[in-house]
């Protein structure tokens, strides 16, 4: 299934659009969708990697990335489950582990938990990137973003 959608989406973008994809709107669209957790060209999150330098231009390795991030995740990218030992559950990417303490960082913060509040730890096979991102996307969107992505500069915001 998902090798089939990468298909239907490499298919899409490489067919010429009827008017060139609008490289603001894919800067906003990232911003909206895929800032809070990955950086490009300085601006964004820091719980995904900085795909500033990655292999952007390929349009493969973008697909395969955002199709099924799941695919292949880096060890330092992994999502470890938290259960600590008053019930709450945690997913998010240790940064830092000690005797007495971890760094946690969650899609919403960065937390240092107590080693003796912590019940068990499980490194997740499943990437905290969501599958399907693209789909609540218009075509137009799609390769608006996709355009963005593969931008070798930074894109000016619409009314900035």
């Amino acid at each position: 299934e998902r090798i089939k959608m990468m298909a239907d989406y490499k298919k899409m973008l490489t067919t010429p659009p009827e008017t060139p994809p609008d490289l603001a709107q894919g800067r906003a669209i990232f911003n909206k969708s895929c800032a809070q957790c990955h950086t490009l060209y300085g601006v964004g999150g820091k719980v995904g990697p900085d795909i500033t330098g990655s292999n952007r231009a390929n349009l493969d390795y973008l697909l395969e990335n955002i199709i099924d991030p799941s695919a292949v995740i880096p060890k330092e990218y992994a999502a470890t489950i938290i259960e600590m030992k008053n019930g709450r559950v945690l997913t998010g990417i240790v940064r830092a582990e000690s005797p007495l303490a971890l760094t946690v960082i969650t899609v919403n913060e960065t937390l240092t938990l107590p080693r003796k509040e912590v019940e068990t730890l499980t490194v997740s096979k499943i990437s905290m990137m969501p599958d399907d991102l693209l789909k609540p996307f218009r075509e137009e969107e799609v390769r608006a973003l996709i355009a963005y992505l593969q931008s070798p500069a930074q894109v000016e915001l619409k009314g900035k």
